[in-house]
């Protein structure tokens, strides 16, 4: 009989392997965002955006939890979704590239008696699982950090893990760098909220367009390319919904249920 590790499959296990270039990419983004996350832990909980809320909110309704069922949250953070869907009867594995994030959302489950939510500190670009392991992988506000490259292997992966009949949702900012319309249209309704707020709300402008631009933090992809992803690594059932003017829901099923 094979052991569980004959079957555990990492988002590298599926398409070409990485050069010597992307894996050091990978890597710098690795630390940068460990650096990111493990310093906004103390005060992310006070983070409480109506917008991000929204999302949340649709992504739960998406993912259509059920008691019993093993979901795995990618970048959990400090726990929004991970502990939802505990309290709605799912056992589930957050994941998260910060220590301080695990910590905190283990720390808020214990203190609510939620005995079904463990945590797993690594980069969801290097998370290893069993295939066929689980019904839902839920990521909410996390995958836009990611590389292009490793985006495509998180949702191969995902697919892998996930058994048939499986969902794989992904809340997220969605949007490309101005080249349509749409695009050019959110990024504006962006920059006039922030001008609203004076001089920090132009900081915050010229500081988020660096980051984006240059794409060191801020890596989002669009609606489409998501789907495509999904297309490519064998979903079916694909779903896009528009939640806030930046934000989708995009979902996929693994046939075969």
């Amino acid at each position: 009989m094979n052991s569980p590790d004959d079957h555990t499959t990492n988002a590298d296990d599926r398409g070409a392997a990485p050069s010597w270039r992307d894996r050091q990419s990978t890597k710098l983004s690795i630390r940068t965002q460990r650096r990111k996350w493990t310093g906004r832990a103390e005060t992310w909980d006070r983070h409480n955006d109506v917008g991000m809320s929204k999302v949340a909110a649709k992504a739960l309704e998406v993912a259509n939890v059920r008691p019993g069922m093993v979901c795995v949250d990618l970048g959990c953070g400090g726990g929004r979704l991970a502990l939802e869907l505990a309290r709605q009867g799912a056992a589930v594995t957050g994941v998260d590239v910060s220590a301080a994030m695990v910590e905190r959302m283990l720390a808020q489950a214990t203190s609510e008696g939620l005995e079904t939510v463990t945590g797993v500190v690594t980069p969801v670009e290097q998370l290893s699982l069993p295939q066929g392991s689980v019904d839902l992988v839920i990521s909410n506000y996390a995958l836009h950090h990611l590389r292009d490259p490793d985006k495509a292997k998180v949702v191969r992966a995902a697919y892998d893990w996930l058994r048939p009949g499986g969902v794989l949702v992904n809340s997220d900012m969605m949007l490309g760098r101005g080249a349509t319309a749409q695009d050019r249209q959110v990024i504006a309704s962006k920059i006039k909220v922030m001008a609203k707020k004076g001089i920090p709300g132009y900081w915050r402008i010229l500081k988020n367009a660096g980051r984006y631009l240059l794409r060191v933090h801020e890596r989002p992809i669009t609606p489409d390319a998501w789907m495509r992803l999904y297309e490519a690594a064998g979903f079916t059932n694909l779903q896009s919904v528009n939640v806030v003017s930046e934000a989708n829901v995009v979902s996929g099923v693994k046939p075969g249920a």
